[in-house]
């Protein structure tokens, strides 16, 4: 091993991420035809246009890079909205583990794929029993859906 390599993990864009697209907790669309930067607007301005929040970013890349040789670019959005996570609070306290919702946006395929995921919280939420969180789950996946919508679309109206 040299002695630059010690504590590097493989090429994280070696890695297969065909399964990423077939997981139970999460809703992924790839796409093609927009850069990444293109990606992360277009799901902040949909974000927005939903009038959801935008209460933090996690830069993956920024945290892990030193830890792989080479790290392609992937963050996580925390989307939340005030009436939803009242509800959930309301309906059960514990729920604030769960929230707020996430939305990835990474490069795969060697950069050329930007693929975007959602929370899908019909199952991510579906740890609690209770009936009221379960509806607002569904209206929260569909909410989170419309972003996925609208990704590659400039200018539009949700």
């Amino acid at each position: 091993m040299m002695e630059n390599d010690k504590g590097k993990n493989k090429q994280v864009s070696e890695q297969n991420y065909s399964e990423s697209r077939n997981t139970t907790y999460c809703i992924t669309r790839r796409f093609g035809s927009i850069t990444f930067d293109e990606a992360v607007k277009n799901v902040k301005n949909n974000i927005a246009k939903l009038g959801l929040d935008l209460v933090g970013e996690f830069d993956v890349k920024q945290y892990l890079d030193s830890s792989f040789e080479k790290m392609p670019r992937h963050l996580i959005l925390m989307v939340c909205e005030i009436e939803t996570a009242s509800k959930l609070i309301a309906s059960d306290i514990q729920m604030s583990i769960l929230f707020p919702c996430h939305v990835t946006i990474k490069e795969v395929e060697d950069n050329s794929i930007i693929e975007v995921s959602i929370e899908d919280t019909d199952t991510t939420w579906s740890s609690s029993i209770k009936k009221d969180v379960m509806e607002v789950a569904k209206n929260t996946k569909n909410t989170l859906i419309k972003v996925l919508d609208n990704i590659e679309q400039l200018h539009v109206k949700l």
